[in-house]
């Protein structure tokens, strides 16, 4: 299990190169890389948008790279343009009659005449520092979200239990309730047919009788929150692909059967229990929001 909250940075100096990649991940619902990188290094966006998913599935993602290159640049002399500009101040000379010496130093210094010949797309020795650099922030931030995933586990785990003993708690007064429903029903029905003497409206109360007492039934919701309470531990002790999306449907339909006990099975002594897992199915509902 993985937290989407992260962070990793990583400083390395490698071959006169120095580089800076820090990352930081937040919640969201798919993944959203946000890339700062210098204008020169845009070529590299496409190798960190390959590279990240592999490590990082869902969140908000923000990188920033920066750079320093202090090798010495290899520069070439661009003649065309040098030429172009040993033209022109001839032309200008003759323009004005002058015959002066054309300085060298005046026609290097033109833009364009010396240019620096690196190719940082083809660049080896960069792309090897810009990679390694790139995993070792990677291999960082998945380790604090390791780390956080490891208390939001541990959070989910108790929570579970304590849906679980509640569960228990409230299974247990379900045959005293429905026999005192049962016997309350019943003392009411014959008092009813003392008064009105219509014997023929006895079977007829006795099987509403059955139907009322069947419509507080809840061991469908009980097996159903079992069921899901299984499957949500099984999802915990396994690394399952999109665990967040999983959890999450899971403590849906947890909710949805705990709102239907709530509202069949609420008495004085299971209200309690009812509230408790109610609270802890919303609380698992919000923390599983931060699950990669």
């Amino acid at each position: 299990m993985k937290s989407m909250t992260g962070f990793g940075k990583c400083h390395q100096i490698k071959n006169d190169i120095e580089c800076d990649i820090e990352i930081k991940s937040i919640n969201g619902r798919y993944l959203d890389l946000k890339l700062y990188l210098p204008r020169e290094l845009n070529y590299f966006e496409y190798q960190i948008r390959k590279v990240l998913p592999t490590y990082i599935r869902r969140g908000t993602v923000e990188l920033r790279l920066s750079l320093k290159d202090f090798r010495e640049p290899r520069l070439v002399l661009n003649k065309g343009k040098l030429l172009k500009y040993y033209d022109i101040v001839k032309q200008a000379q003759a323009e004005l009659g002058l015959e002066s010496c054309i300085a060298l130093d005046f026609l290097l210094a033109e833009p364009g005449v010396i240019e620096a010949s690196n190719n940082l797309i083809e660049d080896k020795i960069l792309q090897e520092v810009l990679n390694e650099c790139l995993h070792n922030a990677l291999d960082e931030t998945v380790k604090t979200m390791e780390q956080e995933a490891e208390g939001i586990a541990a959070e989910l785990k108790e929570s579970m239990n304590k849906v679980t003993n509640a569960l228990n708690a409230i299974v247990k007064e379900i045959p005293p309730f429905k026999q005192n429903l049962y016997e309350t029903m019943h003392i009411r029905i014959t008092e009813i047919m003392r008064k009105y003497n219509a014997e023929s409206l006895e079977q007829r109360l006795m099987q509403e009788l059955a139907l009322y007492v069947d419509r507080y039934d809840i061991q469908e919701e009980i097996t159903r929150l079992h069921s899901h309470i299984k499957y949500f531990w099984q999802c915990l002790e396994e690394d399952k692909e999109d665990m967040g999306k999983t959890l999450n449907f899971i403590t849906q339909e947890m909710q949805r059967e705990a709102n239907t006990l709530g509202s069949k099975f609420s008495t004085a002594n299971t209200f309690k229990d009812i509230l408790i897992i109610k609270e802890e199915i919303e609380k698992c509902r919000e923390i599983v929001q931060n699950v990669s």
